[in-house]
């Protein structure tokens, strides 16, 4: 009875005490002796969490921005201690200690938890023992040993265990072995040597193939497909060894094509036979046809704009999973005037109409090549300024590569586009008066000049054509360990074009002038994460960028601007805006003003921006820490220019920015805001004390995604 009264009386009192406490808001947790990792990183580790500052508890009274105060709870330490040890047991350190102790203020409206940990030394790994995988081919055995080669110089971690035999399974149940399993792994630690030894049992069954492909189709839809285009368009045969990567790729397959408003692939375990399975295709097939109208309301050219819009899109056309779209739009910023009298041809009416039309496909020559080949045609009125008409086709090939080929992506694409525009006269005078005032004339002069210029020489109206024909292919392999917040491993991404050799040869064949240039670009970006951290949430990277614009027929000034290389932005040297950084040098004359587009007429004319390089070098070495929580700082140099040519390329013309940035991690991508700093202005030689910080050094960026 006196146990039973001890028991409850110490069950009430730990009840009243934490009803106590449920008020008292966690101001602060500290962490003491933890060498390795973050305090940002085992806050996220342990259950107790620190109430956010004032700001995100105002701003959670009435937006889901914020986040709620955070009220201390004695009871929870003893589970953030077992947390805690288990995540540094799951880092090799078998020898830590941890203790805790909290302080509550006199008023108690606030408490503070410390952690006191004794981290020990760090075992490494000595040798990794794969024991049941005899039973399979000597090949599939050399394989895996080539794929898993355990470094003794590494740290223990859970984490690279289990990817070793998630390795192996994988490979197995990709090679035939569907029902592949095995134990947990037996880790063996020797605390005198501060090593461990880890053995895995592989379980690997029969190997199997498919015995039949099935189908099963429900939706509105499932007459208008067959079995066969199903079957098809996942690719597995019978006959075939199962699979499980083939399965996953045959699902990406369907989900591409759009017919399906849900599709899975299942093997049928229960009908095995012998050694064969057979598998199952389940679809439920939507609606192939779809008709979307679309209101515009926009901005464009600082107006009001207002019209409509409408797709079309026809699925499974002329069987084969192709898919057909037509879609058109237009707006105008006199809606009145429009609809009054629907004629774009009319001269009270100013605005744009666009009409597209694009085939795709998942497969080309019986090939998994999903082929999407679009024409489109736009015309523009803008008042006072010009006419304008583009059109052109694009035709892309994104091919689905094999499994452990170094290359992730493999994309190339032909791109054919002519533009057509007339400019008014009074646009072209006042174009021509900002340029000639750039050059120390006067108003009046200027005016003069560009008068001169527009109805003696040009004869009123600017007609200016353009044909660029661009054929590409980018290659990439991304080896990082995240897409949008990368702090592990590499990538490389290379993209290869070729400019107007296909009307080149048009030309010759029909025999008539050409007079565009003949280019070759090239564009190489490599990026690592180094691990010098020993946190995985940190991480210094470099990105390093070089490319190249070769003409080898043609005056490359006339390629288009929107075809060179600029320097400068979020994504580049951080100190200068965006395409700030071009060569010093304009390479367009302003008597080639018949040969240019609108975009590189109002850009050298209007703005006096300098054209874009043929050569670019950039880099960047940005260092990235966890604050607490969500919240992550950067610390940047970045460096880059581009320059006419490689051959006049200088390190004294590289400009160099530094700066800090602050990062936001979202569930969604991180949010961004760097503040870069001018260390070295090729163009201003002047020392930074005699510069205006704000005015002549800062420059501020706001973006989605790292910076690279």
């Amino acid at each position: 009875m006196n146990k039973a009264l001890i028991i409850l009386s110490i069950f009430f009192t730990s009840i009243l005490f934490a009803q106590k406490e449920e008020g008292i808001e966690l101001k602060k947790i500290e962490f003491i002796g933890n060498n390795t990792f973050s305090a940002a990183e085992l806050s996220n580790v342990i259950i107790s969490k620190e109430s956010p500052s004032w700001i995100f508890k105002f701003l959670n009274k009435f937006t889901s921005i914020g986040k709620p105060p955070s009220y201390f709870d004695s009871l929870l330490i003893y589970s953030d201690i077992s947390a805690l040890k288990q995540y540094y047991l799951s880092h090799g350190f078998f020898k830590v200690k941890i203790k805790a102790n909290y302080f509550i203020t006199n008023n108690n409206n606030s408490a503070s938890l410390i952690f006191k940990i004794d981290e020990g030394d760090r075992a490494r790994f000595h040798s990794l023992t794969m024991k049941g995988l005899d039973v399979i081919p000597a090949e599939f055995q050399h394989n895996l040993f080539n794929m898993i080669k355990i470094d003794t110089n590494k740290f223990y971690e859970d984490d690279l265990v289990i990817n070793y035999k998630n390795t192996v399974i994988n490979f197995l149940r990709d090679n035939g072995y569907m029902l592949a399993v095995s134990d947990n792994p037996d880790i063996i630690v020797d605390t005198i040597k501060n090593i461990v030894d880890v053995q895995i049992n592989f379980y690997p069954g029969k190997r199997y193939k498919i015995s039949n492909v099935l189908t099963s189709r429900t939706g509105t839809g499932k007459d208008l497909v067959d079995d066969e285009l199903l079957k098809e368009i996942v690719g597995i045969k019978p006959g075939q060894y199962y699979s499980n990567y083939n399965i996953q790729r045959g699902q990406i397959r369907l989900y591409r094509t759009e017919l399906f408003t849900s599709s899975v692939i299942n093997s049928i375990i229960s009908d095995t036979v012998g050694n064969t399975v057979p598998i199952i295709i389940s679809a439920d097939i939507g609606m192939l046809h779809e008709l979307s109208p679309e209101l515009i309301v926009n901005n464009e050219d600082n107006t009001f704009n207002l019209g409509l819009g409408i797709s079309f899109i026809k699925k499974n056309f002329f069987g084969d999973a192709r898919k057909f779209r037509v879609s058109s739009s237009a707006a105008a910023q006199n809606v009145s005037e429009l609809l009054n009298n629907f004629s774009f041809t009319d001269s009270t009416i100013f605005g744009y109409g666009d009409a597209r039309i694009s085939i795709e496909q998942p497969f080309l020559f019986g090939r998994p090549i999903n082929t999407k080949l679009e024409s489109y045609i736009t015309a523009q009125k803008r008042k006072l300024e010009y006419n304008s008409l583009l059109y052109g086709a694009k035709l892309g090939f994104d091919f689905e590569l094999p499994i452990h080929t170094y290359f992730n992506s493999l994309n190339t694409y032909i791109n054919v586009e002519r533009a057509e525009y007339t400019y008014k006269d009074k646009y072209l005078i006042s174009l021509l008066t900002h340029y000639y005032q750039r050059y120390n004339f006067s108003q009046k002069d200027a005016d003069s000049i560009s008068r001169n210029l527009v109805y003696n020489v040009l004869g009123g109206e600017l007609p200016t054509a353009s044909t660029n024909a661009i054929l590409g292919i980018s290659l990439g392999a991304n080896k990082t360990n995240d897409i949008f917040s990368p702090t592990r491993g590499y990538s490389i991404s290379l993209l290869l074009e070729e400019a107007n050799s296909i009307p080149y040869l048009f030309s010759k064949i029909i025999n008539s002038e050409f007079t565009r240039p003949l280019y070759f670009k090239t564009l190489l970006t490599f990026t690592n994460y180094f691990p010098v951290y020993n946190s995985s949430m940190n991480s210094l990277g470099m990105k390093f960028k070089i490319g190249q614009i070769f003409t080898y027929r043609g005056d490359k000034s006339n390629i288009p601007l929107n075809q060179r290389f600029y320097a400068g932005g979020s994504n580049s040297v951080r100190g200068w805006n965006t395409r700030q950084l071009v060569p010093q040098q304009e390479l367009m004359p302003i008597e080639n003003i018949n040969q240019i587009s609108l975009e590189d007429l109002e850009a050298i004319l209007e703005k006096g921006a300098p054209t874009g390089g043929f050569f670019l070098i950039e880099g960047s070495i940005e260092t990235r820490n966890r604050l607490f929580g969500n919240i992550g700082s950067v610390m940047f140099i970045d460096y880059g220019n581009t320059w006419n040519d490689y051959k006049i390329a200088k390190l004294n013309e590289i400009a160099l920015a530094g700066g800090v940035g602050l990062r936001y991690y979202s569930d969604f991508a991180p949010i961004r805001i760097d503040f870069g700093i001018k260390l070295y202005d090729p163009k201003d030689k002047r020392t930074l004390f005699s510069k205006k910080f704000f005015k002549d050094l800062l420059q501020f960026h706001i973006g989605i995604g790292e910076a690279f």
